[in-house]
């Protein structure tokens, strides 16, 4: 069995590069691993323009010369992947190769576009596919309603067992006790709709109660200049940014952190709630997306439908005040994470897809 993946440059700061990149190594049958999408270092219009063309050309030759059992594509539910991604999955059809289709993000916004004008194009696209991951019983139950009949799997976030090597949980509950700060965490993509503006608001409503307590913003956006400057206006100094962090430097942070707050809108299932789980903070996030599936309240952490700054400020003052409610948070979370959440586990898990998916014989192509 050799599978082709898709899925965005290793350099790209998203998360399905991320995951990719994490499971490269945790294979155990040939993997070729096809980027589609931006290139971090290559600008322009008619780069672009050139990219996009040139990625379908490979695409093609890829198919037709290298003996591929299985096409394995990675679209988000939003206009732009819907397309281009579409497209690859209808190129690995017309070359008669089985494919699985795995949704990582789902925009809500375009799914109502396409269940009002556009069922056509999905099922044009996608329709036809041998199989599916979702990360979200909800978006499972939306494909089932669009006509899909195919098997559809559910897959998780990973976190790579070796981002672990060396963590000791107990030692780490020590120091985060002894702390003289007292650190929320907030690591994502800093736009509007993952909840930044209600975590600031937050912070700031505990700031003169607990003047130990302290924010911690990584990650880039679009509203990263006007996020500083709100910071900046309101004279917050209990707001650090760290920018893009990855390897070293994200393990540090999640282990000198005390919380891990992401008020999101919408979701796949964000790969920042699984590393935070797996180093064992607690989490105070909203039911959406995969997060729905497994996050209990009060025994990951907390989880509300709510969107009050001034909600999220008691929930992270109650586990600042109770330390025997953090630990058993803190201790489940990181065993959760070791049976649920670790890449040599996800990495069977693909493979047993895709070994169901080439044995149906209710084939596609």
């Amino acid at each position: 069995m050799k599978v082709l993946i898709t899925h965005p440059d290793f350099e790209d700061p998203g998360g399905v590069s991320n995951y990719y990149k994490i499971l490269q190594y945790k294979f155990s049958i040939p993997i070729v691993n096809f980027i589609v999408g931006k290139r971090p270092k290559k600008r322009g219009l008619l780069s672009q323009i050139f990219r996009i063309f040139h990625d379908y050309y490979k695409f093609i030759k890829i198919l037709k010369t290298s003996n591929i059992d299985l096409v394995h594509i990675n679209p988000s539910l939003d206009l732009k992947s819907f397309i281009r991604d579409g497209i690859f999955a209808l190129l690995a059809r017309i070359n008669k190769k089985k494919t699985i289709v795995f949704f990582r993000g789902w925009q809500k916004s375009f799914e109502a576009h396409i269940e009002s004008n556009f069922i056509w194009m999905f099922k044009f696209f996608f329709g036809k596919s041998d199989g599916f991951i979702v990360l979200a019983n909800e978006f499972k139950r939306t494909l089932q309603r669009w006509g899909i009949v195919q098997p559809i799997y559910q897959e998780v976030t990973v976190i790579d067992d070796d981002n672990l090597a060396g963590f000791d949980i107990q030692n780490i509950l020590k120091e985060r006790h002894s702390s003289e700060k007292w650190r929320v965490l907030f690591l994502s993509r800093i736009v509007r709709d993952k909840g930044i503006y209600e975590t600031i608001e937050a912070v700031s409503l505990l700031k003169t109660k607990y003047p130990m307590i302290e924010l911690i913003v990584a990650g880039e956006g679009e509203e990263l200049e006007n996020v500083k400057s709100l910071v900046h206006n309101r004279k917050m100094s209990n707001v650090t940014f760290a920018g893009y962090i990855k390897d070293e430097k994200k393990r540090y942070i999640f282990e000198k952190s005390q919380v891990y707050c992401l008020p999101t809108y919408s979701e796949g299932l964000p790969g920042s709630v699984i590393e935070a789980i797996a180093y064992g903070l607690p989490v105070i996030t909203r039911p959406v997306g995969g997060i729905a599936n497994f996050f209990k309240n009060e025994v990951h952490g907390f989880i509300t439908e709510s969107l009050s700054p001034s909600f999220f400020a008691g929930l992270i003052e109650r586990l600042f005040l109770d330390k025997e409610l953090y630990n058993k948070i803190s201790l489940y979370n990181y065993q959760y994470a070791q049976s649920h959440f670790l890449a040599s586990s996800a990495a069977l898990m693909l493979e047993s897809m895709y070994k169901k998916v080439l044995k149906n014989k209710n084939s596609s192509i």
